[in-house]
Order: structure tokens, then sequence, then C-alpha cells
């Protein structure tokens, strides 16, 4: 709106000179550009350092005051040891507030979510009044696409419909024995590894990463795709993803500064080896998206044969088959970009927020050996009923799930999850405006002491076992996010951890290798220990 006014307001000079003999058209049109560049930087500078401070309608939100020149907290964000140091210390400051304000490069606003109310409407009542950030979508976007991430209003109503099924707890049980499988191949890397130099000492998060990799690709596409190509690419699947998500150091620069400034288009390696990465990944899926689809529609025409009368005991279907029936008998569905765009996000989020979880138990369970044992007693005690667990009996172990729970709230994966005012909003008293940032950061609401109480930095598995009050309110929870953009694939997350920590702590006893404290990756998308997690593991 404000580039709107400047630019009729340069106009409006042009046609002014013009109408009053005052110049020549040339003169004009150059005066009209003045106007328009001068406009531009006044209403810049008046956009950093005269509207936040004193017209903003969020100026009395509570929030740090000690910001530096045009970058406000940012720097200071970047600087902080952990990734959510900076945001708690403004959380213990104003633990009631419904928004906490901070200023960040060019004095641009942000407002972080800090109680259940404002968490509530921001993520349930007016969650399709948000749209994500022009930034984050330029960022995340070019690696993900639209899919569950950006899509706004109906379409993402539409692709919640089409993966609600496939992803379905009673669905996701039915791939236990894909977890049970992978997390027995997880014990024999980890037999190997202790068999080695380093005498029983294992770096962990490295082997839930390629353990996760696998059971999502596995249970998600019905194959194990780490080494899966296409027919006209060089590179394995495995290769392409860690092309896009993980590249060397100059590709991650160019990913942060292309949303600000476009580099994409230099002929330099890192862009070209993106690229590269990029039309691999899409090909392969693509390609199997169109061999699956026939696959299904040759199923259905079969059955139509059949009177509608399928096999007794119709065959286990992973996600795509799923997603792909779900789509075609939704009248109207998705694209096929949108399918490749889906099972992208659900791969990238699927596993490494679920490694990162599992990376983070384990932390924990040596760090606190008496829960570590007492865990371990009551998976030995629910085996010794039921040898091979089915799903029901793994989401059965109390302490199980409560530690689980607890290692979500303490060390929550997924660190932030900005979004965009897309309209004017009043939310828990406070009036927010077009454009505004609102970011909900888990660790706020996690370690927020009037939500769970004076001790909210204590690691305690049992709290689970009393939650009233405040803790109860689903909102109190945002490991997964909440409401229509909370994680589809939830439930398939927390059966797979599950089911890996009960393969480990049946097999290996677990103990820490320094008592120092973990330091973190710091900045990143997701929580990770710095160097990796190393620790010592003993066949039981």
């Amino acid at each position: 709106m404000e580039s709107l006014v400047v630019t009729l307001a340069s106009c409006a000079g042009v046609v002014l000179l013009l109408q009053y003999n005052y110049a020549t058209v040339p003169v004009a049109a150059g005066c009209g550009v003045a106007f328009f560049v001068l406009g531009t930087i006044v209403h810049k500078i008046g956009r950093a350092l005269i509207y936040p401070f004193y017209f903003s309608k969020l100026r009395n939100v509570p929030g740090p005051k000690d910001n530096q020149f045009l970058v406000g907290q940012a720097i200071r964000l970047l600087k902080a040891a952990g990734p959510n140091d900076l945001f708690l210390e403004w959380v213990r400051k104003w633990p009631n507030a419904p928004f906490i304000r901070y200023l960040s490069f060019g004095n641009s606003e942000v407002l972080l979510v800090n109680s259940l109310e404002a968490a509530r409407e921001v993520l349930q009542v007016y969650a399709y009044s948000f749209v994500k950030p022009s930034f984050q979508e330029k960022l995340v976007g070019e690696m993900m696409g639209t899919g569950l991430l950006f899509g706004v209003g109906e379409p993402h109503r539409r692709l919640r419909r089409i993966t609600a099924g496939p992803l379905s707890k009673p669905n996701v049980r039915k791939m236990l024995p894909i977890f049970q499988d992978k997390a027995k191949e997880l014990s024999d890397m980890v037999d190997k590894a202790i068999a080695g130099e380093d005498k029983g000492v294992v770096e962990v998060e490295s082997l839930f990463n390629r353990t996760a990799f696998k059971v999502i690709s596995t249970a998600l596409l019905g194959r194990d795709i780490t080494n899966f190509r296409s027919k006209s690419s060089p590179l394995t699947f495995e290769q392409s993803y860690k092309g896009i998500l993980d590249p060397p150091f100059l590709g991650k620069l160019i990913m942060f500064i292309n949303p600000v400034i476009p580099l994409r288009w230099l002929p330099i390696e890192a862009n070209l080896a993106f690229i590269r990465a990029n039309t691999s990944m899409r090909t392969m899926l693509a390609e199997l998206i169109q061999e699956r689809v026939q696959q299904v529609r040759l199923q259905q025409s079969e059955d139509k044969v059949k009177g509608g009368q399928g096999d007794e005991k119709p065959e286990k279907k992973d996600f795509l088959t799923n997603m792909i029936e779900a789509n075609l008998s939704e009248g109207k569905g998705v694209s096929e970009q949108v399918l490749v765009d889906t099972v992208i996000q659900c791969v990238s989020a699927g596993h490494e927020t679920t490694a990162g979880t599992l990376t983070w138990i384990t932390h924990a369970l040596t760090k606190y050996p008496e829960i570590q044992k007492r865990l371990r007693q009551e998976i030995v005690s629910a085996q010794q009923k039921q040898p091979e667990l089915s799903a029901a009996a793994i989401d059965s172990i109390p302490y199980l799930n409560n530690v689980v729970s607890e290692s979500l709230r303490v060390y929550a994966p997924a660190l932030s999850a900005p979004w965009e005012t897309g309209e004017d909003v009043v939310i828990a008293g406070v009036a927010i405006p077009k454009g505004t940032t609102v970011t909900t950061i888990p660790a706020m609401i996690h370690h927020n002491p009037s939500i769970w109480g004076a001790d909210v930095e204590v690691f305690n598995p049992d709290r689970w076992d009393a939650v009233t009050g405040a803790v109860a309110n689903p909102f109190a929870i945002e490991a997964f996010i909440n409401g229509p953009r909370t994680c589809p694939g939830r439930a398939l997350a927390l059966l797979e951890i599950k089911a890996i920590v009960v393969e480990l702590l049946s097999h290996f006893h677990l103990e820490a290798v320094s008592d120092a404290d973990v330091e973190y990756v710091h900045p990143a998308l997701t929580l990770k220990p710095k160097g990796g997690l190393n620790i010592r593991m003993q066949r039981l």
C-alpha cells in the first residue's frame, strides 16, 4: 500500500508539471523518477526509524527496548549461544503477556506468541487469516514447493483431506513392521560401531538421521529410496535430497541470501549443483507418482470388473498409494506438482524432526540414568506379556509416553513457525495490522512458568501423569503445532520414535561420554547438538 501511495504521488507530480507547462515531457518523466526514488527513500527511512517507535499500533506490546540501530534484536538473536536463549529470557521477563514484540532487520516488527489464548487464536480461530511470510516462502519454497506448508484457503483444506486418511492412526499402525525392521537395522549399525576403535562411543545423531530417512521413505513411498534414482538422473534420491537441504557452506549462504537478493541465476557450481539436485529429485518423484497413478487406476478397473469385490485381505498400502486414491476420489484433486511438493515436505519434516527427537531422548536418558533404568524396566515388563509388541502395546507403555512427551516439551525439535497476517485481526486483545509477522516459538510455550509451573526447566516425565489446569490445554504443547496446520504426520512420528526407543533400550545401555553441557547448532532450522551427540553404548 505504501509503495502504491509513493507511485501515485510521483505520477501526480509529473501530471502537475506537464499541466502547468513547467517542464517538457522528458524533464517531467525524469522528475517523476526522482520523486519516486526520493519518496521511496523517505518512506523506508520513516518506516524503519519513526513508525515502529511513534506510530505503530504494536508499540506498546511488551518486549525488549535495547535495540541496536536498524537491526533491532536480530544480531543478538544470531549471536546467542542457542537458538532459544534470548526468547526464553524474554519469556521469564513477561510470562503473562499474550505477545512479546521485538524488532528485527530494518526495525521490522515481529510478534512472538506467548500465551495459550494467543496460541489458540493464531493457530485455530484465525488460522486462515495468516499466510507464510514471503521470506520464508522464498527460502523454503524453492526447495519444497507449495504443498501443505504454504497452501492457503480451499486448496490447503483439500490437501489436508487427501492426507488425513493415509496418515491416520489406524493406517500408521499398519506401518509398525517397517519401523521395527529399520530399528533392528539401527541396532546392527550400533553393534558394528561399538565393535570398532572407539570402545563403545557412537555418534548417534547421524545414525538416527539415516534410520529416520529410511523409515519415512519406506513408509511413505513403499520402498527404501536411499539409493533410488531416475532413469534420466545420475544422482540417487539421497544425494539429491542432501544436495538441496544440506549443501556446502556457499550453497547455504546463497540459500539464505537468495530470498532477499536473487542469486540463483549466477552460473557458479553451488547454484548448478542445487539445480541438478532439485531437478533430479522432482523428476524421480514425478515418475514414481505417475507409475503409482497407473497402478491405482488399473486396480480400480479390476475391482469394477469384479463387482467391487476385492481380496478378503487387501495388501498393505503405503502413504503415496493411499494419497493418490484419496486425490482421485476427491473429484477436483490437486496437481502432480502439489503431490511432489507434499512428498518432499513429508520426507523432510518427517525425518529431520524425528531424528532430532530421538537424539534428544537419548541425551535425556544418558543425563538421567534413573529415568533410563525405569523406562527399560517398563519396556521389559511389556515384552514379557507380549514378546513382539504390537502398536497398541507400545502406545500403552505409560512411562514411554511420558518420556517422549517430556522430551518434546523440553527439546522441541522444530524451532519456530513464522506466519504473516493476511488481514487486520484482533487476537488476545491485541490489534494486529495486515502484513505483521507473528511467530510461534514452541520453546516459549513449553518453558513458560505461568503455564508449566516453577519446575518448568526440570526434565520430569512424571508431570504427564497429572495433566491438569493450563497444562491440559492442547495448545500447551506445540511440538507438532496445532489447529488446521498441525503436523499431519504426528501419529507416524510418535509410533516410529517409540518403536526405535523400545529397540534400543531392549538391547543397549546408554551412557554419557562427558558431563559437559550440550551446545546447540545456531543458527539452524531444527534443534541440533553441535558436533552431533556422542554416547557410550553397551550391549545388555
